[in-house]
């Protein structure tokens, strides 16, 4: 799951006295007793800060390339607050005045990675964690918006992107034909992908709705929980800066994404959870699914910026998917 994947920007790591006057209008009296680096992450720089009176924030450094993030994750939080464990945003700054980098002031939130309890191979541990999951996302996807796109840094909807089959095939040929996929994935792969997307397009045009907020990153790195006595508590989730107004199935692809379609254990927990929390699924939705997964797997392959170990695991990937292409459908048809 993402292992090894290299980091897409620098770690941004400022000194402990630039740290104090970044932080300074919210720490105020409180000195620093150490900045430590966290993992996970790819793209911006997230900082453990810890006080001289023993309180604990994340520093979260955005990068440049995309000043509005900040703006969006920030007000996201705010929103979902009182709806789902999330991180407080406590002060931020865009001004890029002290550093040359937006960035916000999270509150801490207890819990391991639910990667890492997935990795234990409990089959109680990964049921009731999938079951968890599902309850969450399907309480994400409770919040609509008036119409489908990316947000402006006030949350507005400021393109409006409504997918459709020639939508779908305009993004993929733009990244794995006409862009810097095509380069890492090769002629070959990069033809049979785009013809795979050509056959199955149809699809897109009947997604359901696509005006619910969707995470957009959402995978068990980005969830925080506990785990007493195999029972796991949803303790946060984590990096909204991808969100926007669209398909949940957008979502349920990200989550599902390295799940193995010959064990479903955790699928089948996962999805029953998500449709019992009043999550809704169209027909044929796991294909539809990895359909949305696939535009977001070639969009990573065109990045400026993308290591091998990435290309690799991208790859496997998007073969994988279209190998089992035929075995999702009976998957899909127990959940309907």
């Amino acid at each position: 799951m993402k292992a090894g994947w290299e980091r897409t920007y620098k770690l941004i790591t400022p000194d402990k006295d630039t740290v104090k006057n970044m932080l300074n209008p919210f720490l105020k009296a409180k000195q620093i007793n150490r900045i430590q680096a966290l993992s996970g992450g790819l793209n911006n720089s997230n900082l453990k800060i810890t006080t001289d009176t023993n309180e604990k924030f994340v520093l979260r450094i955005y990068n440049k390339e995309n000043n509005i993030s900040m703006n969006i994750e920030r007000d996201i939080l705010t929103i979902l607050e009182d709806k789902i464990p999330v991180p407080q945003p406590l002060y931020s700054d865009s001004s890029c005045t002290i550093i040359d980098y937006p960035f916000i002031l999270l509150s801490w939130v207890h819990g391991n990675q639910l990667s890492e309890i997935l990795n234990k191979r409990n089959k109680d541990v990964i049921s009731n964690a999938a079951k968890e999951a599902g309850d969450l996302l399907a309480k994400v996807h409770r919040i609509t918006f008036p119409s489908s796109g990316f947000f402006d840094k006030h949350l507005n909807i400021q393109d409006f992107v409504k997918l459709d089959a020639n939508k779908f095939l305009m993004y993929i040929e733009e990244s794995s034909i006409k862009g810097r996929a095509k380069t890492r994935l090769g002629s070959n792969l990069s033809n049979r992908i785009f013809h795979f997307a050509k056959k199955h397009a149809y699809l897109i045009d009947n997604l359901g709705k696509q005006n619910s907020l969707v995470h957009g990153d959402f995978n068990p790195l980005n969830i925080l929980a506990k785990n007493s006595h195999n029972n796991i508590n949803i303790t946060g989730l984590l990096d909204w800066e991808y969100a926007f107004s669209g398909s949940p199935l957008m979502d349920i692809g990200n989550m599902l994404r390295y799940e193995d379609v010959h064990h479903t254990h955790f699928l089948s927990s996962f999805i029953s959870s998500y449709q019992n929390s009043g999550g809704t699924l169209p027909d044929k939705w796991l294909q539809k699914a990895k359909l949305l997964d696939l535009i977001a797997l070639c969009s990573l392959m065109d990045k400026k910026e993308c290591g091998e170990v990435r290309i690799r695991d991208i790859k496997e990937l998007i073969l994988n998917m279209m190998e089992e292409w035929e075995m999702y459908d009976s998957v899909q048809k127990r959940f309907l």
